[in-house]
C-alpha cells in the first residue's frame, strides 16, 4: 500500500518550535500506513504542526531511502532530544530491543543506524544460543560442511527415515543453512550409509580387541518384512568409561542376511565370521541362543527317576553334561569358538528344511502327571468349561476392538458403572507375553459393564458367548496364579537386567508358587491339575541349566547366595560338590593369580533378616551361622564367608564385586572371575529388542531395500543409539580411502569397497 500522503499547509520551522506534551505512541512501519478514512479525512481538514511536519518529513526520507539499516527499526517518532543547535532530533526505535537512535533532522546518514543494526543481531545472536545451551543444544551456529553427510546418515538410519526425505521441502525448511547447502542426495546416504557401516565397525574392533574381561554373544534370527532372513548378534560385556565407572553393555555387534537353510552348522559358521571379524573369536567366554540356534536334545533321566518325585523337589537330575549342548555355552579364555564341524551331531535330527522336530508337546500328556485331581460336574469350573471360558473372553475383545459402535456403548456402560480405567479388555495374543494374564485383569476391571453390556440387543455378544459368575471366578483365580510371572517377565524384560544368579532364583520362585497352588483345597482340581503341567515344564527347563556351569557358579559367587543357597534348596549333596569343583577349577586354570596374595574374608552383614516363610528367608540364619574361618585358601575362604544381605534380601551382586574391585579387594582374583561369570546374559532379550526397531526400519514403502542396506542401516542405527559414533569418523573414513587410492601403486593395502544398495 502507498504511503499517506498529505498536504502541507505550513512549512516547518526552526527546532526551537514547542514539542507536543506526549510523545507519539511508536509504531511499526506498516502500521501507520493503515488508518480510518474518517480519521484521514478529519486530518486533511486541519493544518500539520511544526513537530508533525518534522516527523512526516522523516518518514518519507525513511520510506524512500536506499539503506537497508531502515528496514531494522520502527517508524520515525519526534524525540525529546535536542542537537546541538536546539532543534528536536528524530528517533529511530529498534524493532529487536528498546534503544532508540536519534537523529538531527538536518543529518541523512546511516552510520549511527548501521552501527546499531551490527551490535544489536550479534546480541540477538548470542542471546539465542544462549538459549539453545540450556536445552542442551549446542554447536548450532557452526557446523562443519564435512560433518552434514554424517549428520544426514545418522538421522536417516536412527530415526528409520527413508533417504527421499532429506529432499523434501518442508523437512530443509527446518534444517540449519549450512546442512541445506551442503545436503547429500539420496544416492550420497545410500552410499555413506555402507561407509559408515565399515568405519564404525573398524572403530569398534579396536575396541573390543583392548577389552580386558569376558566377552558374550547373543544370537537370534528375525525376518524383515520385505523377506530378508537376519541374523542378529548382540556382544555383552561389562564396560569401564574414563571415570572407572563400570557398567553392563549390550551392544548389537552386527545383523547378518542368512541366505541358506539354518542348519546349526550355517549358523554357527556365519557365527564365526561375525567374531573373526572383530578379532574376538578368543575373548568369546560364552553364547546365549534361543532353541533354533541351537536347540538341547531331551535329557535321558538317571536312574529312571520320575521328574515329579516327591523327594526332588526341583525335578532335577544328574547326568552327563555332555548329553546337551548348552543354551549358554562356556568356552575357556583362549579357546575358540566351536567349529561347525561340532555341530553335525547335533543337526543329525534335523529334516531336509533344517527344521528341529518339536518335543514341546511330548510332556504335556495328562498321563505323565501323577497324583492328578479328579474333575467333576460340579466344581465351578472343568478343564472343558475353562476353554469354553478363555474363547468367550477372547469373543469379547474381538467385538470390542472391531466394532467402534459397540465400544462406545461400553464405554458408556463403564462409566455409568463405576469401573475403572481403561475402559477395555485387551486382546490374548498367542506370541505376547503375560497377554492372557493382561486380559483377565481387563476383564475383571470391567465385570460389571461386561454382564450388561454383553445382552444389549444391537451392540452386545451372540448368546453362546455370555459370561456369568463362574467365568469371572476362573478370571480371578488365574490372576492370582499368573500374577508372579507377570512380575518375573518385567524384570527379565528390563535391558540388561536379567543375569543368569536370578534365572534360578526366579525357577525357585515360581516352582514355590506352583506347588503352592497344587496343594491349596481353594481352586478347583482343573486349576490344580494346570498348575501341574505347569510345575513339569517349569522342571524341564530347570534341569536344563545343567547344561551350562555357569549357572551354578554365579549361584557360587553371589555374595547373598553362595553354596548355602544350595543346602536351602534341598540339592543334593553330590550337585553340591560338583558345583564347587566346577567353581574351583575354573578358578584355578584361568583367575588364580601366580603370586599369592594375602586372603582377605569376607565382610558378613549386620543387618537381620525379615522374618519370611519362603526358602530364601533361611538366607538370613545362614549368614549368622556362617563364620569364615577355614583355610587360607582364598576359594575355601570366600564359601565358608557370612553372606552379604541388605535387610534381610540379597544384594545385587555385580554391584557389590565392582564395590571390592573399586576398593582393590580382589579375593585371591575371585573378583575377576566374578565379574566375568555374572556380567553374563540370561535371556537374548535385547537381541529381541533389536529386531523391534527393525519393523520400523523396513515400512512398506521401503520394501525396495537391498538386504545389505537393511542389516548395515540397523547396525549404523544401533551404534548410533548406543553413542559408538565418532564425530568425523565419515569424513576421516573418506579421506583414508582416498589416501589408499594414490598408495595402491605403493603396493599399500587398501580398504574393502562396499557394494551400494539403494531404497
Amino acid at each position: 500500500m502507498a504511503p499517506r500522503t498529505r498536504k502541507k499547509t505550513n512549512p516547518p520551522t526552526d527546532g526551537a518550535s514547542t514539542a507536543p506534551s506526549s510523545q507519539p505512541q511508536t509504531q511499526d512501519r506498516g502500521d501507520e500506513i493503515e488508518i480510518d478514512s474518517d480519521e484521514e479525512d478529519t486530518a486533511n481538514l486541519r493544518p500539520l504542526t511544526d513537530s508533525e511536519a518534522l516527523v512526516e518529513k522523516a518518514r518519507q526520507i525513511a520510506l524512500r531511502g536506499t539503506s537497508s539499516s531502515y528496514r531494522h527499526f520502527k517508524a520515525p517518532v519526534l524525540s525529546d532530544q535536542k542537537d546541538k543547535t536546539g532543534r528536536l532530533m528524530i528517533g529511530y526505535p529498534c524493532k529487536l530491543c528498546p534503544t532508540q537512535i536519534n537523529r538531527p533532522m538536518s543529518d541523512s546518514s546511516c552510520s549511527n543506524l548501521n552501527k546499531h543494526v551490527a551490535i544489536c543481531s550479534l546480541k540477538k545472536q548470542e542471546v539465542m544460543q544462549a538459549n539453545l545451551a540450556t536445552l542442551g543444544i549446542t554447536g548450532t551456529g557452526d557446523i562443519d560442511p564435512k560433518e552434514v553427510p554424517q549428520l544426514c546418515v545418522i538421522w536417516c538410519a536412527e530415526a528409520a527415515r527413508p533417504f527421499s526425505a532429506l529432499v523434501d521441502p518442508s523437512h530443509q525448511a527446518l534444517l540449519h543453512p549450512t546442512v541445506r547447502k551442503h545436503l547429500p542426495s539420496r544416492k550420497a546416504v545410500s552410499k555413506d550409509i555402507h561407509l559408515l557401516y565399515s568405519a564404525i565397525q573398524d572403530n569398534y574392533r579396536s575396541v573390543l580387541q583392548a577389552h580386558q574381561g569376558a566377552l558374550y554373544l547373543g544370537v537370534d534370527g528375525w525376518q524383515s518384512p520385505n523377506g530378508f532372513d537376519i541374523l542378529g548378534t548382540v556382544i555383552y560385556r561389562l564396560a569401564e568409561d574414563d571415570n572407572g565407572h563400570m557398567e553392563l553393555e549390550a551392544m548389537p555387534l552386527d545383523f547378518v542376511r542368512l541366505s541358506a537353510a539354518h542348519t546349526g552348522e550355517y549358523l554357527a559358521e556365519n557365527v564365526r565370521i561375525v567374531v573373526e571379524k572383530f578379532g574376538i573369536q578368543n575373548k568369546i567366554c560364552g553364547l546365549s541362543i534361543l532353541r533354533p540356534f541351537g536347540s538341547p536334545k531331551p535329557k535321558k533321566r538317571a536312574n529312571n527317576d520320575d521328574p515329579l518325585d516327591p523327594e526332588d523337589g526341583h525335578g532335577r537330575h544328574l547326568v552327563e553334561e555332555d548329553d546337551t549342548p548348552g543354551q549358554i555355552e562356556i568356552l575357556a579364555r583362549g579357546d575358540q569358538a566351536r567349529a561347525a564341524t561340532d555341530y553335525e551331531d547335533e543337526c543329525s535330527s534335523e529334516d531336509e528344511d533344517g527344521i528341529e522336530p518339536s518335543y514341546e508337546d511330548a510332556d504335556l500328556s495328562e498321563a505323565d502327571i501323577d497324583n492328578a485331581s479328579d474333575e467333576d460336574e460340579n466344581d465351578r469350573y472343568t478343564s472343558t468349561s475353562c476353554r469354553e471360558t478363555l474363547a468367550k473372553f477372547r469373543a469379547i475383545a474381538k467385538k470390542l476392538r472391531y466394532s467402534p459402535n459397540s465400544k462406545a456403548e461400553f464405554i458408556d456402560i463403564c462409566q455409568e458403572r463405576g469401573c475403572a480405567t481403561p475402559h477395555t479388555v485387551e486382546r490374548d495374543v498367542r506370541t505376547r507375553w503375560n497377554s492372557t494374564g493382561t486380559q483377565l485383569k481387563s476383564i475383571l476391571r470391567c465385570e460389571a459393564a461386561i454382564l450388561v453390556w454383553q445382552r444389549h440387543k444391537k451392540f452386545g455378544l451372540e448368546r453362546k458367548y455370555y459370561v456369568d459368575e463362574s467365568d469371572f471366578d476362573l478370571a480371578r483365580d488365574l490372576v492370582d496364579v499368573l500374577n508372579l510371572f507377570f512380575e518375573i517377565t518385567l524384570q527379565i524384560s528390563v535391558a540388561g537386567s536379567a543375569r543368569l544368579a536370578d534365572i534360578v532364583l526366579f525357577i525357585d520362585q515360581i516352582t514355590e508358587h506352583l506347588s503352592t497352588a497344587i496343594t491349596n483345597e481353594k481352586y478347583p482340581p482343573a486349576l490344580r491339575n494346570a498348575c501341574r503341567f505347569g510345575l513339569k515344564k517349569t522342571n524341564k527347563y530347570y534341569s536344563l541349566t545343567d547344561s551350562s556351569p555357569l549357572y551354578r557358579i554365579a549361584i557360587l559367587l553371589h555374595p547373598s547366595l553362595q553354596d548355602e543357597y544350595f543346602k536351602l534348596a534341598n540339592w543334593e549333596p553330590e550337585w553340591i560338590a560338583e558345583a564347587i569343583r566346577l567353581a574351583r577349577d575354573m578358578w584355578l586354570t584361568h583367575y588364580k593369580p601366580r603370586v599369592p596374595k594375602a586372603a582377605t574374608s569376607t565382610p558378613s552383614t549386620s543387618a537381620r533378616p525379615k522374618t519370611t516363610t519362603t526358602m530364601l528367608a533361611g538366607l538370613g540364619s545362614a549368614a549368622a551361622a556362617r563364620d569364615g574361618l577355614g583355610s587360607s585358601d582364598p576359594f575355601d575362604m570366600w564359601l565358608c564367608g557370612g553372606l552379604v544381605l541388605n535387610d534381610g534380601h540379597p544384594v545385587n551382586p555385580l554391584k557389590w564385586w565392582m564395590k571390592q574391585k573399586r576398593s582393590g579387594n580382589t579375593h585371591g582374583g575371585l573378583v575377576h572371575m566374578a565379574l566375568d561369570v555374572l556380567s553374563c546374559p540370561a535371556t537374548s532379550v535385547d537381541v529381541e529388542r533389536a529386531f523391534s526397531f527393525g519393523r520400523d526400519y523396513v515400512t512398506s514403502k521401503r520394501h525396495k531395500l537391498a538386504p545389505k542396506s537393511v542389516s548395515r542401516g540397523m547396525t549404523v542405527a544401533f551404534y548410533s543409539k548406543n553413542k559408538k559414533i565418532p564425530d568425523g569418523i565419515l569424513n576421516r573414513w573418506k579421506h583414508g580411502l582416498t589416501e589408499d587410492q594414490k598408495m595402491q601403486k605403493k603396493g599399500k593395502g587398501k580398504r574393502k569397497i562396499i557394494t551400494v544398495d539403494e531404497d
